[in-house]
């Protein structure tokens, strides 16, 4: 009871303010309409009679990705006034999920740096959630090496403990510990390849914090982490299964996280596996997860990749399962679990909505498998 009565006094208010914008997703009748919609005026226009309208009255109804990017302005901005009063606790909760967005933007800021793209294309991709006071400071910067935005910068950032750990780790796999090592590792390795590890890091530091908490925080938070722990790990390795390397073991291994209702066992498992067939028998004896995998396309065959043949993706599988497990997560009160529950929900919500205006401007016919493919919350 006392912890109750704490967190009402701490945090109540802000869970009144996330379960108010709750009743601002979307629903069925809502995404019926979308798509009865033949054309992207008549798409803003279904758009405009929802909680997004304020954000997209003056957006070009042709312009998807500035769309996109003001569906994604509009969560910062309800993530950005219940962090404000919260209580320390939930604040640091809030705070440690941005920092995933925020490796993001930094990410964004590397590959820019490397292809010499334009400051402002680049700041035009950060993502509102990961904003981050230093990002305007590194599109000034002039970096002759990617290494020194890694030593002199980034360490110095609020994610610096992310890159650090990151640094530490390439220096303990090599013979050769020294800034040379650093250096060419980094320019070998494509931003993307750096992301995956850096949120595996992230994925491990957000976990152990999670346990921090109070009780059922801790415990719903755990079932959540650990279930994308266990389909990071799954996805890892069904996505290197085309291709075949002398190293591909020791590659999965890295970007795997280090807990999960698999790990260790399984996924040591795991990674060794060369055939969709052998990741289907490692994980049949945990039903739930040999679902996600039964069906899906073999990704050593491309024709079956085809969008003519309505298979489902991976993805597809897995965020449909993460959605019913984040919209449970809304039916206990009083813990922080819905707040990251809600982050999740609305970032689908917001590929569903590109998606469906994708298909739009491409005339897709409204009753298509492509335009019935978003995936509701609370719908289980």
């Amino acid at each position: 009871m006392a912890d109750l009565v704490f967190f009402n006094a701490d945090d109540g208010y802000s869970e009144a303010l996330l379960r108010g914008f709750r009743k601002g997703i979307l629903g069925e009748q809502q995404y019926t309409a979308l798509r009865n919609t033949t054309n992207l005026k008549d798409f803003k226009a279904v758009l405009l009679d929802t909680d997004y309208s304020d954000y997209i009255k003056e957006c070009n109804e042709t312009d998807i990705s500035s769309l996109k990017m003001l569906l994604k302005k509009k969560l910062a901005d309800e993530i950005d006034s219940v962090q404000s009063v919260a209580g320390p606790d939930l604040d640091k909760f809030i705070e440690m999920i941005r920092h995933k967005y925020m490796i993001d933007n930094v990410i964004n800021i590397i590959e820019g740096i490397k292809n010499k793209t334009d400051k402002n294309i680049i700041e035009s991709r950060n993502e509102p959630l990961g904003y981050l006071k230093e990002i305007s400071g590194l599109l000034k910067l002039d970096f002759k090496k990617i290494d020194d935005l890694y030593e002199d910068v980034l360490i110095d950032t609020e994610v610096g403990v992310y890159f650090s750990k990151f640094l530490q780790e390439v220096l303990a796999s090599s013979d050769v510990k020294n800034v040379t090592t650093i250096n060419n590792f980094l320019q070998d390795l494509k931003p993307e390849q750096i992301k995956n590890y850096l949120k595996k890091i992230w994925l491990d530091y957000f976990y152990n914090f999670c346990k921090t908490l109070n009780p059922t925080t801790s415990e719903i938070m755990e079932d959540l982490l650990k279930f994308e722990a266990d389909c990071q790990a799954i996805q890892i390795v069904y996505n290197s299964l085309a291709y075949h390397g002398q190293f591909q073991e020791e590659e999965r291994k890295k970007v795997i996280p280090y807990f999960g209702v698999l790990y260790p066992e399984i996924t040591n498992e795991l990674i060794k596996c060369n055939s969709l067939e052998d990741l289907k028998a490692r994980l049949q004896p945990f039903p739930s997860y040999y679902e996600l995998v039964r069906e899906v396309p073999n990704p050593q065959k491309a024709d079956e990749f085809a969008l003519q043949t309505g298979l489902k993706t991976l993805d597809d599988v897995m965020f449909k399962e993460s959605m019913k497990r984040y919209s449970i997560a809304f039916e206990q009160q009083f813990h922080f679990a819905c707040f990251y529950a809600y982050i999740k929900i609305k970032e689908q919500e917001i590929k569903n909505i590109i998606l469906l205006a994708e298909m739009n401007s491409l005339d897709k016919d409204a009753g298509s498998k492509l335009k019935k493919g978003y995936i509701l919350p609370f719908d289980y």
